[in-house]
């Protein structure tokens, strides 16, 4: 007999209470399905009672809307009223009362105020009610609203640019869908931009709005050696219509290019200072694309127009500018891979003109200035370039051109171990663009016909220059040498160009350009990759420590294809490279002692790397060349 310590009581306690455990979860378990099972019998015979009696005349006496606690009643009036039989000049049908009243629903919820699911009930009314009639039904629309007020800050980095930002949305702000969005933010090339937002929609409409803004912001841009401010406001007109999305809107800024670096061109020097642009654009939108981030399917086209200073819109500049976009994805099926295989090809083209025009009432056009012309290039541009690393230029900067076309095919590719489901690609692409200026004659005073004409043979030049081939072109390791001297833009394509050891050298075409070696510049950009340094020695620096993976028989191509290679480059060496290799040949073997040595010719000091020689050139004590 077991005593009443007995540890086996313990052992049988522990197994009925998992028994009872699991006895307790079988029956929660199946009382589950057995109210799932009711509610979908419920839903079911629901549907067939409204199938039944879809024709079955009714009344819709009352609409309640319950949980809108922050939003005006006017406001919800305007979209319920239409639903009021009183209010229609004929009676429902159940299925007609069910469908307007979704239709209300659908709205509400666009006005982005409530949380989905919005949740719709039908009830008869009190039959003590001596107003009320047999056909009588009341409408009950249930909705949650969202947080009024959010607040968000956090930092970016992206596009070769760091910043930090603060964020405030206030949401339903006076109880009508209106919203006020206020944006503040400091960073590396965008030094501070603050910009205000209010919108509203117009008499309850979720599919038309209006918009007031206001910013103010100051960025560099290194690539024009200048500092644009801007100040100013606008208002807008949203609408969705036939064909899209489409805005109108009306807009005053003052700009102002300041904070010129040492080595500004004369172009930039000239449009220095402050101008006024006072115009009105319109743009239209049709964005059929399932996912706009990671499109798999589906078509994008974008129209803009921009009218400034033109007749009665004054201002100091004048010009009519027009933009147009394409964008298509379709999916690619992989075979022995169901349903969605997450990969796509996707393809886009733009383009763009600026056609200068007289201030006012005037009858003389005005030449475009550097802050309304476009900039083509860079990382969320056309990749491939550096930002405005296509176009005319004057010097070192980036001036903008009056003409562009751009495009782009896109090869989009799940990871292997994401699957498609995750917001996550590879990604191969070909891209290319050319920008041009306004073909003008320097003796010849602009005017309506020079204008015209200028356009018209800058068209047929961009027609002739874009790309009809691929060129063929050796591959290299990605970040050796793909700037300065070695890339070419051949028909919009960036394209590395190394000659074969068997091309003569006489058939290899002389450089284009000479960029001096030791270029004193506000920012230098390294020889190998895109990153931006204050001294062309410490730029050198950071070449021969290998962190761009090029090679001393490249640096000596480089140095020596400089103008003013005399100063430190071996004559031997330099005259060997000349005759035997030409300015473009790069990665080859030879036996020559002197390929890493560079001599001063003025005091004929050697030294082992372009670094030493560069500093010792630009010190006191030879005179300034």
């Amino acid at each position: 007999m077991a005593g009443p310590t007995d540890p086996d009581d313990g052992i049988f306690e522990t197994l009925r209470r998992r028994d009872n455990s699991a006895a307790q979860e079988e029956r929660t378990r199946s009382v589950n399905e057995r109210e799932r099972a009711l509610f979908e019998k419920q839903q079911k015979r629901l549907s067939e009672l409204v199938e039944a009696n879809t024709t079955l005349p009714c009344t819709v006496s009352s609409v309640r809307v319950l949980g809108a606690v922050h939003t005006r009643p006017g406001f919800l009036k305007r979209i319920i009223d239409p639903l009021l039989s009183a209010n229609r000049d004929r009676p429902y049908t159940l299925s007609e009362a069910i469908r307007e009243t979704q239709y209300a629903a659908d709205k509400l919820h666009r006005h982005g105020i409530f949380h989905e699911p919005i949740s719709i009930s039908i009830d008869r009314p009190d039959r003590t009610d001596p107003t009320s009639t047999p056909t009588d039904v009341d409408l009950y629309i249930s909705v949650r609203e969202k947080g009024r007020i959010a607040f968000k800050t956090g930092t970016e980095a992206g596009n070769a640019e760091g910043s930090a930002f603060t964020n405030l949305y206030w949401r339903n702000m006076f109880g009508g869908a209106e919203s006020l969005n206020l944006n503040a933010s400091i960073g590396t090339r965008t030094r501070t931009a603050y910009q205000a937002t209010f919108e509203t929609p117009i008499l309850g409409n979720p599919d038309s709005r209006g918009e007031v803004g206001a910013l103010s912001s100051s960025t560099q841009k290194l690539w024009a050696s200048h500092e644009e401010v801007l100040k100013g406001g606008w208002t807008k007109l949203k609408w969705l219509g036939r064909g899209g999305k489409h805005e109108l809107g009306y807009s005053g800024i003052w700009r102002q290019i300041t904070g010129l670096a040492e080595k500004a061109s004369p172009t930039v020097r000239g449009d220095a200072g402050d101008s006024v642009k006072s115009s009105i654009t319109y743009s239209v939108t049709n964005d059929q694309r399932d996912y706009p981030l990671l499109p798999q399917n589906g078509y994008l086209t974008r129209s803009t127009l921009e009218l400034a200073g033109w007749g009665p819109l004054q201002g100091d500049v004048a010009f009519g500018k027009a933009e147009v976009e394409g964008q298509g994805a379709v999916p690619v099926p992989i075979p022995g891979v169901k349903g969605n295989s997450g990969v796509s090809f996707t393809t886009s083209l733009r383009a763009g003109l600026l056609y200068p025009l007289p201030l006012g009432f005037d009858s003389k056009p005005l030449a475009s200035r550097i802050t309304d012309r476009f900039q083509l290039g860079g990382p969320t541009d056309v990749r491939g370039f550096r930002l405005g690393g296509l176009g005319p230029r004057d010097g070192p900067d980036a001036v903008g051109g009056d003409l562009y076309a751009a495009g782009s095919t896109n090869l989009l590719m799940p990871l292997p171990r994401l699957g498609p489901e995750k917001p996550v690609r590879m990604q191969a692409f070909l891209t290319g663009g050319r920008l041009l200026a306004l073909k003008q004659s320097e003796t010849e005073e602009m005017s309506s016909s020079s204008v015209r004409q200028g356009i018209s043979s800058t068209v047929a030049e961009l027609g002739n220059g874009l790309p009809t081939a691929i060129p063929r072109a050796h591959s290299v390791p990605e970040g050796s040498l793909s700037a300065a001297k070695l890339w070419k833009s051949i028909g919009g394509i960036p394209t590395l160009t190394l000659h074969d050891e068997h091309t003569p050298p006489h058939s290899r075409p002389p450089p284009s350009d000479a960029t001096p070696l030791r270029e004193p510049q506000h920012a230098v950009v390294c020889f190998g990759c895109d990153r931006l340094f204050q001294t062309y020695c410490s730029m050198m620096l950071h070449l021969e420590e290998g962190a761009c993976h090029i090679t001393t028989h490249e640096l000596g191509c480089v140095a020596t294809s400089a103008v003013d290679s005399d100063l430190y480059v071996l004559p031997q060496w330099r005259e060997y490279l000349h005759n035997h290799y030409g300015y473009e040949r790069v990665g080859f073997d030879t036996d020559t002692e002197n390929e890493n040595r560079y001599e001063c010719t003025q005091c004929h000091v050697i030294f082992f790397s372009i670094k030493q020689a560069n500093q010792h050139a630009k010190s006191p004590v030879h005179k300034p060349l």
